[in-house]
């Protein structure tokens, strides 16, 4: 490609001769001839560059859409093949000791696994896989997340692809004692009981469908991951819809997933992980507790 400083010194050459008087006006035609020659060297050079700039641009957004219909298939295909989950067993109105909120937590998780398994296989999809941890109170797990899963502990981690819950939190949470929610902080609900303990514990599930269904590819880079939690709060609804069709809601526990969804929220609209306010975080659970339509819960990923 001939370079910016060629041009401008054949463009000098005309312009001297033509002012000195030294040059016939053959050798200024062929001056000329040659700055435009070159002038259309660089603008081909330079329309070939943005074609190919162009159509960079246009394969990442091709494969941007082709991802984007995954998803949009494999939800759909969803909708077909919801099933009913099993609900945990009743548990008593007496004081609640960490064996029993354990059994609970067991029993949650085989039922929401239950579910999602059905759920991926219908559509076509492959089993879910993921591990369970629960924390025994006053001790602490490493993940491979670079984090301690300690008595707070209540995440998905990808790096391990396992669930951690802290037995204290649960139970906390359970009794509503916990007082560490970000919404409940700042007035907005109360994390308790134990469809709340189940709301959480279908959260973090969710996130793990997420994972393998390859969601997380959707997020943009430094995007924050507000759009995921809440998409993982409709999935939540969706395994809590499944509870109420097969007549196994009891009394209280609608309320008790909405307040804590509430008090689970946060106002902290500068952190990439903010989670969504505590108003967001309730509807997103009611959208897919609602409407029982994994593919109402894609479009809070796609309206971010």
């Amino acid at each position: 490609m001939p370079s910016p400083t060629r041009v401008l010194s054949v463009l000098l050459l005309v312009l001297a001769c033509l002012g000195a008087g030294g040059c016939d006006s053959s050798g200024v035609e062929r001056a000329a001839e040659d700055v435009r020659q070159q002038a259309e060297e660089v603008r081909a050079k330079a329309e070939d560059a943005r074609r190919r700039a162009e159509g960079v641009g246009d394969r990442a957004r091709e494969v941007s859409r082709r991802l984007q219909r995954r998803v949009r298939r494999v939800l759909e295909e969803f909708e077909q093949a919801v099933p009913a989950a099993s609900r945990p067993a009743p548990v008593s109105n007496g004081r609640t000791g960490t064996s029993e909120v354990d059994r609970y937590l067991q029993e949650t998780i085989r039922s929401v696994d239950a579910y999602w398994t059905e759920t991926l296989l219908r559509a076509g999809q492959p089993e879910p896989r993921v591990g369970f941890t629960t924390v025994p109170p006053g001790a602490a797990a490493r993940t491979a997340c670079n984090v301690i899963a300690d008595d707070t502990a209540a995440f998905y981690c990808t790096g391990d692809d396992t669930i951690y819950i802290s037995e204290q939190l649960a139970s906390d949470l359970w009794r509503g004692i916990n007082d560490d929610f970000p919404g409940q902080r700042a007035g907005y609900g109360r994390a308790v009981g134990d469809f709340g303990l189940a709301y959480v514990v279908a959260h973090e599930y969710a996130h793990n469908v997420q994972f393998e269904l390859g969601f997380y590819e959707l997020q943009p880079r430094g995007g924050g991951v507000k759009a995921f939690e809440l998409q993982a709060d409709c999935m939540a609804g969706l395994w809590g819809n499944s509870v109420y069709r097969a007549g196994r809601i009891k009394p209280g526990d609608v309320e008790e997933a909405m307040s804590t969804a509430l008090a689970a929220g946060d106002f902290d609209y500068s952190n990439e992980n903010h989670h969504g306010t505590p108003d967001e975080r309730r509807a997103a659970w009611l959208l897919g507790y609602r409407s029982g339509d994994p593919s109402r819960c894609q479009e809070l990923v796609v309206a971010s």
